[in-house]
């Protein structure tokens, strides 16, 4: 097996690939590094949608945030509506990528990991060593998402009752791949 991780370029079009003839429709998926009209209010939308109240971030916040060192949207479209995103930015940590808030308005077709592959994968090319964010033990659906973010690589770091799970997945291009491999190819 080669450890040639494959350029984000060709990831992304393959991701497309995939996820129009899973989703049935035109699927585009997008790298942004700033909020151009309009895309820090799709990002509100879906977060307003999936997250409680107290998870999401506003318009504001949200613009704030884009002001971060190393600021990153991956935006996921389907017929031209937003049903994704991965934003993140800069850690504190040096080399280190602090995924803050991701997303899918489809559920259960493999969007959450062709992100999570694409966010690693971004991470990777641009140059950290590890991609850091923090979770809940379990959702108000239930799901397990220490368990969920444990099968892409990540583990626990430190657990806060206020702030919640810290995970971090090392980024090695054995790791990489392996999740391009699996969620994308």
């Amino acid at each position: 097996m080669s450890l040639k991780v494959p350029p984000l370029s060709e990831a992304l079009a393959k991701a497309e690939a995939k996820l129009s003839g899973v989703l049935g429709g035109e699927c585009r998926i997008t790298v942004h590094h700033e909020f151009p009209d309009g895309l820090a209010r799709m990002v509100e939308g879906i977060e307003n949608r999936k997250f409680r109240q107290e998870l999401q971030y506003n318009l504001k916040e949200l613009v704030e945030r884009s002001k971060k060192k190393g600021f990153t949207v991956i935006l996921f479209t389907l017929n031209g509506e937003p049903f994704a995103f991965d934003l993140g930015y800069n850690d504190v940590v040096e080399n280190t990528y602090f995924g803050d808030s991701a997303a899918t308005l489809i559920e259960r077709k493999g969007v959450g990991a062709v992100l999570t592959a694409l966010d690693a994968l971004y991470s990777w090319e641009a140059g950290y060593k590890a991609v850091k964010m923090i979770t809940e033990d379990q959702d108000e659906a239930g799901r397990k998402l220490v368990e969920y973010w444990g099968r892409f690589g990540f583990h626990v770091t430190k657990r806060d009752l206020k702030v919640g799970v810290e995970m971090r997945l090392d980024l090695t291009p054995e790791n990489v791949k392996a999740l391009c491999d699996r969620y994308i190819d």
